[in-house]
């Protein structure tokens, strides 16, 4: 079985890998650039678009993946009809964004529209096992948690994107965290899903880890951030256990933290949510190390502990799964005081 893992992820990479250079030769003629800005730490123009050679990688690997895998995968055809349509919606928008500019009301808009997409192809949580034994029916509040889901971390990677290699780096080590849990619980389509964004993300790495050829625009981290969010999804639907749903949560530790200091930062200056600043954990970071890449390796190594974290969840349950989520988020709540990362002054 880990041989058809191992085939997705390179396809997936070797696709990445080939199209990158050209997608970065088309931007280039087409004068599709993101310029220099006060919010952007980039200081001359550098070709976007670079999520278009991420997408068609992640599509084919997972095409291809319907003519070797188990049946598993084959009985997966409508959610990934319904991942085709969301990630082409998204990935159109990223690209009209990326060479025209949108309003953020509109772009919020159209990915309630791709989440309502999946939530209509069987992505929806409609029910958790209850731990006390039973089936908890949650009903409107669990495809309401569905849609802030998506829509929150299609925005929290593209708020994450803002140093060369930052956001397809972290993107990787989470798939993989993800793949891993899949592994240890038998999910077979995360399994694949996860494979296919790893490589995806491996094959793009090269041309934009520091200093970066090209960037993955809009398109791409939006793109990422809508895979991410299925991949936990599909993990979460398999089992409908409480830890399926803690596992990635624990694994998006790094985004989830950032996008939620980004709202509370903004909604508490009295600003729109979507307002951009340079005030992101990364930003932050960069004031003390300078350094592009040491704020990316540390970037890295923060997620790769969230990672190895997650990963212990899929072995403990009940009353120790509850003492060791408290002890994460008290854990974590002190890092976030003593980095400084709550003074919205």
């Amino acid at each position: 079985m880990l041989s058809y893992y191992l085939y997705v992820f390179l396809i997936a990479g070797a696709i990445s890998l080939v199209l990158t250079p050209l997608v970065k030769k088309i931007a280039m003629v087409k004068g599709i650039y993101d310029r220099p800005g006060h919010r952007k730490v980039h200081a001359t123009k550098m070709p976007t678009m670079g999520g278009v050679a991420m997408y068609l990688a992640f599509m084919s690997a997972m095409f291809a993946s319907f003519f070797f895998a188990p049946d598993e995968m084959r009985d997966f055809s409508v959610k990934y009809i319904g991942l085709y349509l969301g990630a082409m919606i998204i990935v159109g928008l990223g690209v009209y964004d990326d060479v025209k500019g949108m309003n953020a009301k509109f772009k919020l808009v159209v990915q309630i529209l791709v989440a309502a997409i999946l939530i209509v192809c069987g992505y929806g949580i409609e029910e958790i096992t209850n731990p006390v034994g039973g089936t908890l029916h949650v009903g409107f509040f669990g495809l309401l948690f569905t849609v802030i889901w998506i829509v929150g971390l299609i925005n929290a990677i593209n708020f994450l994107d803002g140093l060369d290699g930052l956001a397809s780096g972290i993107t990787a080590i989470i798939a993989f965290f993800l793949f891993l849990a899949a592994l240890k619980q038998d999910n077979v389509v995360t399994a694949f899903l996860a494979a296919a964004l790893v490589g995806s993300c491996i094959g793009f790495l090269p041309f934009n880890f520091s200093p970066a050829k090209i960037f993955m625009g809009n398109a791409g981290s939006m793109f990422l951030g809508l895979v991410l969010a299925t991949i936990a999804l599909e993990g979460f639907n398999k089992s409908r256990t409480i830890i399926a749903l803690i596992v990635p949560i624990i694994a998006l530790g790094i985004p989830i933290i950032d996008v939620t200091l980004a709202v509370l930062r903004r909604l508490m200056r009295g600003l729109h949510i979507f307002h951009a600043d340079k005030e992101h954990i990364h930003h932050q970071l960069l004031i003390d190390r300078k350094s592009h890449s040491k704020v990316v390796l540390s970037m890295y190594f923060l997620c790769c502990c969230f990672g190895l974290i997650a990963l212990s969840f899929t072995g403990i349950r009940g009353i120790f799964a509850i003492a060791a989520l408290g002890l994460v988020i008290v854990v974590t709540f002190d890092w976030i005081r003593k980095s400084g990362f709550l003074d919205f002054k």
